[in-house]
């Protein structure tokens, strides 16, 4: 069963009268569902947090980043010198195809969009050899709703892993603090979630009804941080596996008084990130400042994206046997980056050089699935001018390309739909930039 995409609008609940047999027919005959849950994933795990972020393909987990901070490390906000303010914009263009039967076919998929808002805030004035602490809230979201979820069925092409990862708000808020060189820090990210239950109803002579709640998910993350001075920072950051489910149940009924329906049960996981572990080194050489990190994410704990669509009572068979296991496996992303300063009296600019490798967390698809992914180059390059001298200002601005390694995917069965080899390409360009007012 295919759960289609739908924006969740910012009301808080929807209740809609509609006729039996014209949601029941829809359902049984069409086939859609719409279901809209948690966020397909954040964007920032999939492109980085802020121009900065970007720039260095995900990096910034040792670096004082500001608001940022409160996605990358939260520890790094004890650093903070003075309250931001952090205002901005992302978008990233898929070009994505697979070729399949002798033909090239393209995947559609939209321009992601995002707008960036940022706080940070010191609690107390930060002291190299004292008490340092603030509190940083972080929020990206789509300008046109809060999640949009599409889960079609395992036979259709997909990238679910690069796609619908970008379509999510993307709401933190994090405390960091510490004393002298070190820092502990704390945050929750927040998320859109389609909660509970969507429930036809029906009752005879009763119209049928759909309810919607909007409920958030959250996400626990912890970091750790040192600056070592002229030995350089260590940055190390722990984020829990963020899932948000979807559960939508038909009551059993009949259609016309003569075909009956069983009762169905459409689930699944609408966003699934899972448990990352992060750790980088920096360290300032004149006017450069090189950086080094990895994470670790834990995807072989991932169950798939949908459920069984019957339930069946227990010791019953009724046909309908879930979904076999995703099979996903984890991965290790190693990263690099380069920042030189130029500093004059009235302006300073910074230039960003950024290099990530991707693995893919999916396997081949050898049988009937086809959920594509592929490892990743990915390459970046920003900038910061700093308008010391006019005001506290710092405008930012970071493009990103990743390039995907083509991979090949050869059937079980070469009779198939797609025939027995399907090859898959396609690159994705990010642009991002913000305005940062330092108060």
């Amino acid at each position: 069963m295919l759960a289609s995409p739908r924006s969740v609008t910012r009301q808080r609940r929807r209740f809609l009268l509609v006729g039996r047999r014209v949601w029941l027919g829809a359902l049984v005959l069409a086939g859609p569902i719409l279901v809209a849950a948690a966020a397909q994933a954040t964007p920032s795990a999939v492109f980085g947090t802020g121009p900065r972020g970007v720039a260095l393909t995900g990096g910034g987990t040792s670096l004082p980043l500001g608001p940022e901070s409160v996605l990358v490390n939260p520890a790094e906000l004890a650093f903070e010198p003075a309250p931001s303010l952090l205002i901005g914009l992302r978008a990233s263009q898929y070009s994505l195809s697979y070729d399949a039967g002798g033909a090239r076919n393209d995947y559609p998929a939209e321009l992601s969009k995002g707008l960036v808002i940022g706080v940070s805030a010191p609690l107390v004035r930060p002291s190299r050899d004292g008490w340092h602490a603030a509190l940083g809230l972080f929020a990206e979201t789509p300008p046109d709703f809060l999640v949009r979820a599409h889960l079609p069925l395992a036979e259709t092409p997909s990238f679910p892993l690069l796609v619908g990862r970008a379509s999510a708000l993307n709401l933190a808020v994090g405390l960091g603090a510490g004393y002298g060189p070190f820092a502990l820090g704390a945050g929750l990210e927040v998320l859109a979630t389609l909660s509970g239950r969507d429930v036809v109803a029906s009752a005879a002579g009763a119209p049928s009804g759909v309810s919607d709640e909007l409920l958030p998910a959250f996400g626990p993350s912890v970091g750790a941080s040192a600056d070592l001075g002229a030995a350089g920072r260590v940055g190390l950051a722990f984020r829990s596996v963020l899932r948000a489910d979807f559960n939508v149940d038909v009551a059993p009924t009949s259609l016309a008084g003569v075909v009956t329906i069983a009762p169905l049960n459409v689930q699944g996981i609408a966003h699934y990130e899972p448990l990352k572990f992060d750790a980088e080194y920096s360290r300032d050489f004149g006017p450069y400042n090189l950086v080094l990190g990895a994470r670790y994410e834990h995807w072989g704990a991932f169950p798939g994206w949908l459920g069984a669509t019957i339930d069946c009572p227990p010791g019953v068979p009724c046909g309908t046997p879930p979904p076999p296991p995703a099979d996903y496996h984890d991965v290790v992303v190693p990263r690099a980056g380069i920042e030189r300063s130029f500093d004059a009296r009235s302006l300073g600019v910074t230039a960003r050089l950024g290099y990530s490798f991707v693995p893919s967390a999916i396997p081949e698809q050898r049988g009937s699935a086809n959920a594509f992914d592929a490892a990743r180059h990915a390459l970046g390059v920003g900038y910061r001018v700093h308008l010391a001298r006019y005001l506290p200002l710092d405008l930012d601005g970071a493009w990103r390309f990743d390039f995907l390694a083509d991979r090949s995917h050869h059937k079980d069965d070469p009779t198939g739909p797609l025939g027995p080899q399907v090859t898959t390409h396609g690159t994705i360009v990010t642009w991002s930039f913000a305005v940062r007012l330092t108060l």
